[in-house]
């Protein structure tokens, strides 16, 4: 039987935003208390954390071959700003 993801950091980026997104709802609602809305933000904190945690390890890895002037190729990091 598989373990129940109870810690935000255990969730995969997708699964975090989703939670993420579930709280975003439930806080634009008006049926929570002061506490459960307090409780629901705190969560929510934590979880964009984690997903800004996990874009930022991401974009640290990603990669693309570039073949240099002598023919051979090359990993280097990823430059945004080339188009």
């Amino acid at each position: 039987m598989p373990k129940k993801k109870n810690a935000p950091e255990e969730f995969s980026f997708e699964e975090a935003l989703g939670r993420l997104e579930d709280i975003v709802q439930k806080l634009e609602g008006d049926e929570l208390t002061l506490e459960e809305a307090l409780e629901f933000f705190r969560t929510g904190v934590e979880l964009a954390g984690v997903c800004s945690g996990k874009l930022t390890a991401v974009q640290q890895e990603v990669q693309k071959i570039v073949e240099d002037s002598k023919g051979e190729f090359a990993l280097r990091p990823l430059d945004l700003s080339e188009s």
